[in-house]
């Protein structure tokens, strides 16, 4: 399906960002700062937030544990790529680290470690360091006992989830950066790119099957359901693909990028652009069925929960305030349920655990926020951990 690119407007933080990003994404250079990575099982809280990977439990908000230990140095090393979880084993990766004036290669590391709940540092299952060789943004996958890893140069690397050796013959290589977590069905890797296309692989041996670029890039992970895939871009636009070889079934118009991933429940895709614009369409046709506006660009994927849909935002800063915004709308008509205002900017997807619904924050009081999933009341908080 071929479509006349549009000029679009584009939040000038967000343009630069991602400009930085771009510019760092090769070579022996690596970004200081980027958003966390937040993930749960149902029972922990994983976050991936600049020096550390912690883990708490979602029920007493205790810490269950931290990496690396607050009496352990790891310096210039940064995490940012939400942490997988399979069984009792967590798997994650870092940005980089860059060796010195005298060494200006970027080491990167993939680590497995053992899921713990005493508050102290998770033990080593395996520590790869030469498999990838620019910055992890991308969530890992795990399917079984194989981990899937997308990087910054481009590649897609399949891993022994209980050694952490190579599994394909070479990795996959896309036509620039991975950013979001792969997915996977029946044997078939799919993964988004930021050269513009969804690509099918061969989960077994990394081959290509097929793929379909499309107008934009795109930064958030492919979303599947029973027969369709759907991908959002930054052309504008969110595409309904036939998951058998690639298709364009329909695509579904948003004002400007669409930075996060689509979510799918019962029947509908529900979408957001960095204009603040919040999108419902039919899943088979993409015919819209609603449009609501929260505060503030959006670059975070929506969470839909119980007949509500959760977008994180962030939210319309003036010159005395900045802040975010976690706004809950109506599945069925996108009405406002309820909104609350956040100390910083939300550059994360929230997630739902129990009664709650979680934000991931980037200042010195909180990293996590927790609100109720029918009313917005504040829950609980947790400050930052200790650093080595």
């Amino acid at each position: 399906m071929t479509t006349i690119r549009r000029l679009i407007k584009r939040p000038i933080f967000l343009f630069l960002l991602l400009t930085g990003l771009l510019l760092t994404s090769c070579g022996s250079r690596v970004a200081s700062s980027n958003w966390p990575g937040l993930s749960t099982d149902g029972e922990k809280l994983y976050l991936a937030n600049g020096p550390t990977v912690t883990a708490y439990d979602a029920a007493t908000q205790a810490l269950a544990w931290q990496y690396p230990g607050a009496d352990e140095a790891k310096p210039n090393l940064l995490f940012y790529a939400a942490p997988s979880v399979e069984g009792n084993r967590v798997i994650f990766g870092d940005y980089g680290a860059a060796g010195g004036m005298l060494n200006p290669k970027v080491t990167v590391s993939v680590y497995a470690r053992e899921n713990i709940d005493n508050g102290s540092t998770p033990p080593e299952l395996w520590t790869s360091s030469d498999v990838a060789f620019d910055k992890i943004v991308a969530p890992p996958l795990q399917v079984g006992d194989v981990v899937y890893v997308g990087t910054a140069d481009n590649l897609v690397l399949a891993l022994d989830a209980t050694s952490g050796d190579a599994i394909w013959p070479e990795p996959f290589e896309a036509g620039h950066s991975i950013w979001g977590q792969p997915a996977y069905r029946d044997g078939v890797l799919y993964v988004t790119s930021l050269d513009r296309s969804l690509h099918a692989l061969d989960a077994q041996s990394g081959e290509e099957l097929w793929s379909t670029e499309f107008e934009g890039a795109i930064a958030s992970r492919p979303v599947l359901n029973e027969d369709l895939i759907y991908v959002g871009e930054f052309g504008g636009q969110v595409h309904g693909i036939d998951i058998s070889d690639g298709n364009i079934l329909w695509s579904a118009p948003a004002e400007n990028w669409v930075w996060g991933a689509p979510a799918y429940a019962d029947g509908t895709v529900y979408y957001a652009d960095i204009d603040g614009n919040v999108y419902a369409v039919d899943a088979q046709s993409g015919e819209p069925r609603w449009q609501a506006k929260a505060a503030g660009a959006i670059q975070t994927a929506p969470l839909v929960v119980d007949g509500i849909v959760y977008v994180a935002s962030e939210g319309e800063s003036t010159e005395d305030v900045t802040g975010g915004a976690l706004t809950a709308f109506n599945v069925g008509d996108g009405s406002q349920v309820w909104r609350v205002l956040t100390t910083t900017p939300l550059f994360t997807a929230p997630v739902a655990v129990g009664d709650a619904v979680v934000v991931a924050l980037q200042n010195d009081t909180s990293i996590l926020n927790a609100y109720d999933l029918q009313t917005g009341a504040p829950l609980w908080t947790i400050s930052p951990p200790a650093e080595g």
